[in-house]
């Protein structure tokens, strides 16, 4: 069997379901050109287009200080609602691709990108595959489950600006900025977070640190951070301005997510060519693993522990290695190309989905 065509649901007015989706979309897209398969795209939208731009109204960064989130979401979902003929939201997010084969045969997969570990029943049951991003090894998932890459969609629509960072001149070892947050409620993960920060900052070297605080006692921690004299912040960086500063570092802080996975920020790393350094060792899996001192260091700081005591040595030593940081980022940049391009996405997901409808033992 060979497959013809692919086509995509979408809920354009859904955020994060259809950003979430992007990178996937997008790479099925590339490799259904290239091999001369047929993509689309379907919605219960009267206009996508028109549905994206009443979203990134109602989640604008600006307009949320000025208009009260309380009546200002309702009347804007309101507007979105005379745009479809359908539901806004999916009911899940986990993407759905409809394959149809030479043969009449139609099979469906399901791109699963929510940051837990956990599957949504209800998608896994019309699903014939089911991709999972933040695949637990540790989990005993049905057999039609694989593992699938986590990654981020503002990456896979930009990629020669990544590569043109590969070539930044280093003027820092050490660049951290990051959410102080963590844990199923977002203030769990806050102790941990201030307590890596801390450390890093007896790292001597030249970095830039700041924590981002968005939760919990912000006050408090300020008031912690400033008699420490860490930078701190309330507000985000611009993605701009976080990859050139992470692209001219050495070394780049990439925590693993709150739900213990492997986060967007890799992405950024990887495709930039960067040496990420994670607070400890991957949950979840990829399909190509992600090996320590080949793609990524570790500082081995596990959450509600104290970070080691040798944790700012640690770091120095790796500064101080003649090759290390160098070797690995040569190597993330080959695995960014070899494994991460949207087309390869795209080429993966096409083999493994073949191999399944060829025999769905496997």
């Amino acid at each position: 069997m060979k497959i013809v065509s692919i086509t995509a649901t979408t809920f354009p007015y859904d955020r994060g379901q259809d950003l979430y989706q992007q990178y996937y979309r997008s790479g099925l897209r590339d490799i259904c050109a290239a091999d001369g398969i047929a993509y689309s795209e379907r919605s219960h939208a009267c206009s996508d287009s028109l549905l994206r731009k009443a979203r990134n109204v109602k989640h604008s960064y600006k307009l949320g200080r000025i208009f009260n989130a309380h009546w200002f979401h309702p009347l804007v979902d309101r507007i979105a609602s005379l745009l479809t003929r359908g539901p806004l939201h999916a009911p899940a997010p986990v993407g759905s691709y409809e394959f149809l084969t030479d043969t009449g045969v139609r099979f469906t997969i399901c791109i699963d990108s929510h940051d837990a570990g956990y599957l949504h029943d209800n998608m896994l049951e019309t699903a014939d595959l089911y991709f999972k991003s933040n695949y637990w090894p540790s989990i005993a998932y049905p057999s039609r489950v694989v593992p699938i890459a986590n990654l981020n969609p503002l990456v896979g629509s930009d990629r020669p600006y990544f590569r043109g960072l590969r070539d930044t001149p280093k003027t820092l070892d050490l660049f951290a900025f990051f959410r102080i947050w963590g844990g199923d409620d977002e203030v769990k993960g806050i102790e941990h977070n201030l307590r890596l920060i801390e450390s890093l900052a007896k790292v001597e070297c030249t970095k830039f640190l700041c924590a981002y605080l968005v939760a919990g006692d912000i006050a408090a921690i300020g008031q912690r951070l400033d008699r420490q004299g860490i930078q701190w912040t309330t507000e985000p960086l611009t993605p701009r301005q976080l990859w050139v500063q992470a692209a001219a570092a050495r070394l780049n802080i990439v925590r693993l997510g709150m739900h213990e996975c492997i986060p967007w920020r890799m992405t950024d790393i990887l495709a930039m060519g960067g040496c990420p350094v994670i607070d400890y060792g991957p949950r979840t899996l990829w399909p190509s693993p992600l090996i320590e001192e080949q793609h990524f260091l570790s500082l081995r700081a596990l959450p509600d522990t104290p970070p080691p005591e040798e944790l700012p040595g640690r770091v120095a030593a790796w500064l101080a290695h003649p090759t290390l940081i160098a070797d690995i980022s040569c190597n993330t940049a080959a695995y960014f190309d070899r494994h991460l391009e949207p087309i390869e996405i795209g080429r993966d997901i096409l083999l493994r989905t073949g191999t399944h409808l060829q025999d769905p033992a496997i």
